[in-house]
């Protein structure tokens, strides 16, 4: 049985909380302050917490920034009746959770959203996973560089961001490559333009991109081989280009906060497991007629995992956006029932379908007809304008 804590200095919404979680089978625990929250943490157990934001003495932010330091594997929930902008950007930025509701808030959606992400981290922490992450060297030390560059973010000093990227020759390099080759529409010529452009959410996200990157050997990304591994980092990129593509000429609008790279990250389970396996996925991979349904197969009869379960870990543990987590998870199903952020999800499922298409005029994956429908874009329409764009969209 999952055991949920609830935090809030209204009695009527501690009240109204319980009797929503009465007729499920989760514990429920209240408290009215983040002092009491705390100490009642350190003698119970709990799985999730749904903090208030607005508190008096420690905030929600506060709480969940302490809970999120203590009890690293515990989900965190805020709750809003406000949008404030600077309490939410910067609970955004240090990313303290996984989920946010706003008030009011839907009974039956809220619910339905606590079973999901309740399922997503059940996967996440499944034994299978836990087994082959400890057997496998997949968890390596991040390069000094990204760690000093991220504790500028940490510390919310854009400024000495800025002034760190320009002065590393190789983050430079990659930033400006992402810039040109992630980003669809016209990008800004310097670096610190395309860093103010791109913003301290996403260059977080960059940055533990670069961190795969530079320990994968693959950090001067001007080689045009065809390889497996030079053709998952092209695929990397046109996915990314295709997803904004989607959202600005379909959607009319950006994705979430902090996504911007989403598609870049989504296939990282992959790109880490050929590192360890190259020859076996050369083989799978050039052999005709595999799609992704069989490589998760393959992988799973292989490993008891998959690479959407192995780069869903990674991102999780390197405290990335739920949003992005859920697309690695889950974008060769992005039907799945389970997932919350179903819009992105879909999107990258798409996109990551058409790079494929375009860079080698066939396909590791299998496109689920009724995405298209989900978003409500006509496919017939938008193959037509991708191909008008291709040029400009793909990485070639």
């Amino acid at each position: 049985m999952n055991r949920i804590l609830i935090v809030d200095d209204e009695t009527q919404i501690l009240k109204v909380m319980k009797r929503l979680f009465s007729e499920t089978s989760y514990e429920i625990f209240i408290a009215k302050d983040g002092k009491d929250a705390l100490k009642l943490l350190e003698e119970t157990e709990v799985d999730l917490i749904i903090s208030d934001m607005k508190m008096p003495l420690t905030d929600g932010y506060r709480l969940l920034s302490m809970v999120k330091e203590k009890y690293p594997a515990m989900i965190r929930i805020s709750l809003s009746g406000y949008a404030e902008g600077t309490s939410m950007y910067k609970a955004s930025l240090h990313n303290i959770s996984d989920f946010n509701i706003f008030k009011p808030w839907n009974n039956e959606k809220l619910l339905q959203d606590i079973n999901r992400i309740f399922a997503t981290h059940s996967v996440l922490n499944s034994k299978a996973l836990e087994t082959f992450i400890n057997d496998t060297p997949i968890l390596e030390e991040m390069p000094e560089n990204c760690k000093r560059l991220l504790s500028f973010i940490e510390n919310e000093d854009e400024e000495a961001l800025i002034s760190g990227i320009e002065q590393d020759p190789v983050i430079s390099k990659l930033l400006m490559q992402v810039a040109n080759w992630a980003i669809y529409g016209a990008m800004p010529g310097s670096i610190k333009q395309a860093a103010i452009y791109i913003g301290m959410h996403n260059l977080k996200c960059f940055l533990h991109w670069a961190a795969i990157v530079m320990k994968a050997g693959h950090a001067d990304q001007t080689n045009k081989g065809d390889n497996i591994t030079e053709l998952l980092w092209k695929h990397a990129y046109s996915t990314n280009k295709i997803l904004l593509f989607l959202y600005e000429a379909f959607l009319h609008k950006q994705p979430p906060e902090a996504s911007l790279f989403t598609g870049l990250l989504h296939n990282i389970g992959l790109v880490v497991l050929l590192q360890h396996n190259q020859k076996m996925y050369d083989d799978f991979l050039h052999s005709p007629a595999n799609v992704t349904q069989n490589l998760l197969s393959f992988e799973e009869e292989k490993f008891g995992v998959n690479h959407q379960e192995v780069g869903a870990y990674l991102l999780n543990r390197k405290d990335l956006p739920f949003p992005i987590v859920e697309a690695a998870l889950y974008h060769h199903n992005p039907l799945d029932s389970v997932i919350i952020n179903k819009e992105l999800v879909i999107c990258v499922h798409i996109a990551e379908y058409y790079a494929w298409e375009f860079i080698l005029g066939k396909n590791y994956s299998e496109l689920k007809e009724e995405a298209f429908e989900q978003i409500k874009v006509s496919r017939e329409d938008f193959e037509t304008r991708l191909e008008r764009f291709k040029k400009k969209i793909l990485f070639v």
